[in-house]
């Protein structure tokens, strides 16, 4: 997701900073206490591709709603976290059907009276849809027509991040899609806003309706369900500029299909795996440029291919915007992967799996959402599970974790917090300069007197660490010089300019102006 602050994309989505806490204030005086997130639960029309299939999943899906209902009362909000319904895993010889279609084919979950409509009268009509990559296109037209008894709708968010008003900004929330390179809209091409991935999945599926047997579903197959409709792994060891050919290559060979086979959109225009390939043939180029160009765009969109690839660096990308939007927990799906925290990170982060896996892949895998306080606390995997002929929900009893840089490398961030909550007047960034590393997300340009700040400095790809000084003005016209870092080596953490505490990764905070002189990443807060 290219960088965004925090009241730019408040204002994208329609929301304020005063709505937020309005919102939460509200929500707390109403009793409510938590946020569901619920993503990838992939309703298709029951066709044999499609992953969901009603006479495996309903089940799981029922009782996971059901969960919802019955404590109805404490929930401020669900976020359905895209991928609601699936408008890609179906036979490139037909168009894909439309909501309307994929509603009437599910009337037990998506028609009247149905699940959906039960869980929107049960709370009030607080249910809202941030779509994903599976339902892009999907419209609130579309979403008017699941009511429930009075009229009432799932709400379609405007923007591809989405900060929940009860949680007062403190969560924000998506798909996780947008920060993927295959599967990220894209509106540069004449197919816009459909992203490269379409086309693998539609390959996929024409090479499946050729494998199955009479009766026979995709839902009966071990390990379906990878975000792109098939496992690209294989290609994470060749994350360069030909990325995207080498992908289309590789799906090409592995399906089978013919490169002029025909493909129907879902607006109906046709196309074919050949057109595919060459118009998202600049697409590294140009997700270079839209990051910023230089090293800083190429290693932010080689972490894209990473998170394409194999769901690796999805929770850089969520640290990264919990940072430029003020928050304190990133809520994503997209991946599969359920997560329950983030490891050494500077906010937290939590992935809501998925909710419609092969029936093979059963009880390994397992049905999975995410409950979370409302200040972002307290979040928390949960899971559906059959036990007999019914099924329980219940904490997830398994806890992945995360971590911001994979093995074999190593993070030497440093991340900084400057707390202007006790300060006697703004502070006014007067200059900001990254001596080792770069800033993954930049010092803001005004930190407001009872507000706080955070900034991040990461490694350059090798041995030099990190280092950063920040200046800031204060309103009598005095320039606090904040110095910063995180040496590889034998070099010391440092930090100065403030009064600040500090540690390092899996330690406690050190005494007042005392830097955490080992261990890395290096967290730096300073108090005015």
């Amino acid at each position: 997701m290219a960088l965004i602050g925090r009241r730019q994309l408040l204002a994208a989505g329609g929301a304020t900073l005063a709505g937020l806490s309005a919102g939460a204030s509200a929500a707390r005086a109403a009793g409510k206490s938590k946020i569901v997130f619920i993503s990838d639960t992939h309703i298709g029309d029951n066709t044999p591709t499609t992953w969901y299939q009603a006479k495996h999943h309903q089940a799981y899906l029922s009782a996971l709603i059901d969960h919802v209902i019955a404590q109805a009362s404490q929930v401020a909000e669900v976020v359905i976290l895209g991928d609601f319904v699936d408008f890609w895993v179906y036979p490139p010889d037909r168009r894909p059907p439309s909501f309307a279609q994929i509603a009437a084919a599910n009337p037990a979950m998506l028609g009247p009276g149905g699940k959906f409509a039960q869980l929107l009268t049960a709370l009030e009509g607080r249910v809202t849809l941030v779509a994903g990559n599976h339902d892009m296109g999907i419209t609130q037209a579309d979403l008017n027509l699941l009511r429930d008894s009075r009229g009432r709708s799932i709400r379609l968010a405007s923007d591809g991040a989405y900060l929940p008003a009860a949680a007062g900004g403190r969560i924000v929330c998506g798909h996780g899609h947008e920060s993927t390179i295959f599967n990220a809209p894209d509106h540069d091409t004449g197919f816009a806003p459909l992203p490269a991935a379409h086309f693998i999945c539609r390959a996929v599926a024409w090479m499946m309706s050729r494998r199955l047997g009479p009766g026979r579903t995709v839902a009966e197959l071990p390990g379906q369900g990878a975000p792109n409709s098939m496992d690209i792994s294989a290609l994470a060891g060749a994350v360069d500029a030909n990325f995207v050919t080498a992908g289309f290559n590789y799906i090409q060979k592995a399906t089978g299909m013919p490169w002029d086979e025909p493909i129907i959109l879902p607006d109906g225009r046709i196309t074919s795996l050949a057109q595919g390939k060459a118009m998202y043939a600049t697409l590294w180029a140009r997700w270079t440029a839209k990051m910023g160009g230089g090293l800083m765009g190429q290693l932010e969109t080689a972490k894209s291919a990473y998170a394409d690839a194999d769901g690796t660096y999805l929770s850089w990308f969520a640290q990264k915007l919990a940072l430029e939007t003020g928050a304190d927990l990133t809520v994503f799906g997209h991946t599969h992967r359920p997560v329950a925290a983030l490891k050494e990170g500077f906010t937290n982060y939590l992935n809501t799996g998925f909710n419609c896996m092969s029936i093979a892949d059963l009880p390994a895998k397992r049905p999975t959402f995410v409950e979370s306080g409302l200040d972002g606390q307290d979040a928390r995997l949960m899971q559906v599970r059959a036990v007999g002929s019914s099924h329980v929900v219940e904490p997830y009893d398994l806890h992945p974790v995360e971590p911001i840089v994979y093995p074999p490398n190593l993070d030497y961030s440093t991340y900084v917090t400057i707390d202007n909550r006790a300060g006697a007047s703004d502070l006014t960034l007067v200059s900001a300069r990254a001596d080792q590393g770069l800033f993954i997300v930049p010092p803001i340009s005004v930190i407001g007197r009872g507000t706080v700040g955070r900034l991040w400095v990461q490694d350059r790809p090798g041995v030099s660490g990190t280092a950063g000084t920040v200046v800031y003005r204060d309103g009598a016209g005095r320039e606090h010089i904040l110095r910063f870092g995180c040496p590889t080596g034998v070099a010391a953490n440092f930090a100065s300019g403030a009064p600040f505490r500090s540690r390092s990764a899996g330690g406690g905070w050190g005494a007042p102006n005392q830097p955490a002189r080992l261990g890395h990443p290096h967290f730096v807060e300073f108090r005015f």
